[in-house]
């Protein structure tokens, strides 16, 4: 892995790092280009944001689908980010 990364390419690990244990060299060079991009690093807040969300939700008894709470914690939390 290279230690400089595009915009895509740092995307793409932050994807994968969801899923699987990234290596330590694709977690160095992430974390560079995190350091520098502002626009990853809001993709990278964007998308735990929503990981942490979505786990929330699946505390939740209601059921199938979304509870009408969940969806306003989510809505209201969307919003809140949205402002900053």
């Amino acid at each position: 892995m290279k230690w400089r990364t595009t915009c895509k390419e740092t995307t793409e690990l932050a994807s994968r790092a969801l899923d699987e244990h990234l290596g330590f060299g694709e977690r160095l060079a992430m974390r560079m280009h995190l350091m520098i991009c502002t626009n990853c690093t809001r993709f990278v807040q964007q998308i735990n944001d929503m990981r942490r969300m979505l786990r929330m939700d699946a505390t939740d008894e209601a059921g199938p689908g979304l509870s009408e709470p969940a969806r306003r914690r989510i809505e209201t939390e969307l919003q809140n980010k949205l402002d900053q």
